[in-house]
């Protein structure tokens, strides 16, 4: 399915890049005056369009530069849009006010050397002089860092579509310690995968697991099967197995990534049968979920792992199975 949407961002503007697993940049310069249409209102016309034909809710930010964008899209939750002031002033403000690590090119080592210093803001890295942030972080690093703190980004929008690989991920809304709130995320993936897979005609081969942590760190893993599949139980269970080997006891998780790539046209792969009655139960299930899924939208039918129960009222009494 990422590789559909851009049909949807190139009816706005040409000038697309893909930002894998989920993301994409758009140069909306002509497409202003051509829509009619102020940044947030062409937000919402693309948001209105993703939603309306693959059921998708999206967060999109807007800015002078690609960098700004970037950081205003991160700032706002799934739905809702965040175009920038345009004002001078009111940039500087949203940029001064962003942590260190919200710039492009600041990881978890160049984010503790920063704050060894004292340098935990935006406003922070702007405020000193280049020649003072050059000793701290070297010539070329202090002079990237010194431009991108006051807002200046010359990197464009260069159009590249999205590569031979599909990616979905999940961001919790709080940083997680709870493994089973991390395997229920995989659970969720491993479903959006296959369906998009078998929805497209095509198998892969290989599975890779990325864990986002609090201090927006990540880890990755990648596993090679031994057929191409777009079997939703073999992806959980490679998907578990990943995640299981890291071995995390207590890890804050932010996000989970899980991409699937060498992929192969359906017909080109084979299935190996077996005896397990549950395995080919859940294989003759997927294209009465995938035509469910065509015709009503994306999570119409789910596995019951997903459903979140409803709270009981205090003193109702519980219900007993039926036999």
């Amino acid at each position: 399915m990422y590789g559909q949407l851009f049909s949807v961002l190139a009816d706005v503007s040409p000038v697309v890049q893909a930002l894998p697993p989920d993301g994409a940049l758009m140069d909306v310069t002509g497409a202003l005056g051509y829509f009619d249409r102020t940044p947030a209102g062409l937000a919402d016309l693309l948001q209105t369009r993703l939603l309306a034909r693959y059921g998708l809710t999206t967060a999109i930010g807007a800015g002078p530069n690609r960098m700004l964008a970037t950081m205003a899209a991160e700032t706002c939750a799934p739905g809702d849009v965040h175009a920038l002031d345009p004002d001078p002033a009111a940039i500087r403000a949203f940029l001064r006010a962003q942590p260190v690590e919200a710039l492009p090119g600041v990881g978890p080592v160049l984010a503790r050397s920063l704050r060894r210093y004292g340098i935990t803001y935006v406003a922070d890295l702007a405020d000193l002089p280049l020649a003072t942030l050059q000793r701290v972080a070297g010539a070329s690093t202090g002079r990237l860092l010194h431009q991108r703190a006051h807002g200046t980004d010359p990197r464009t929008v260069a159009p590249a579509g999205p590569p031979a690989s599909i990616a979905a991920t999940r961001r919790f809304e709080h940083d997680v310690l709870d493994p089973d709130q991390v395997r229920q995320a995989l659970l969720a993936l491993a479903g959006d995968l296959g369906a998009r897979l078998r929805t497209g005609g095509r198998s892969a081969r290989t599975v890779e697991l990325q864990v986002t942590y609090a201090d927006r760190s990540t880890t990755t893993r990648s596993r090679t099967l031994r057929e191409p599949t777009a079997h939703t139980p073999v992806l959980q269970d490679t998907l578990y197995a990943l995640f299981g080997a890291l071995g995390l006891q207590r890890a804050r998780i932010r996000a989970v990534t899980a991409r699937v790539g060498a992929l192969v046209a359906a017909e080109r792969a084979f299935v190996q049968l077996t005896l397990d009655a549950t395995t080919e139960d859940r294989r003759v299930l997927e294209p009465v979920i995938d035509r469910a899924a065509r015709r009503w939208g994306s999570g119409t039918v789910h596995p019951g792992t997903l459903t979140k129960a409803k709270a009981r009222p205090a003193g109702a009494p519980r219900r007993r199975p039926a036999p």
